[in-house]
């Protein structure tokens, strides 16, 4: 039987790439760039709403790839 590592689960990548994106936007807070008259940091949070919905879909299409793989190695072993 093989191990899989539980760091190469789609949830934990893409949480991981979440939080990195999270930390730019709190070291950013602090600056006083404005853009249209919004904060910087308040542009990066909006723009990180799209990056959440981009993560959900990749990882909904990821997750149902591996199952469909699994299900499929499970078939041909039977």
């Amino acid at each position: 039987m093989q191990t899989k590592s539980r760091w190469l689960d789609p949830g934990i990548i893409l949480v991981a790439i979440l939080l990195c994106c999270v930390a730019v936007v709190l070291i950013w807070w602090p600056t006083d760039t404005y853009f249209m008259g919004i904060s910087l940091a308040g542009w990066l949070m909006f723009l990180s709403y799209i990056m959440w919905f981009i993560l959900a879909v990749i990882y909904v299409v990821w997750i149902e790839k591996k199952e469909r793989k699994e299900n499929d190695d499970e078939r041909r072993k039977k």
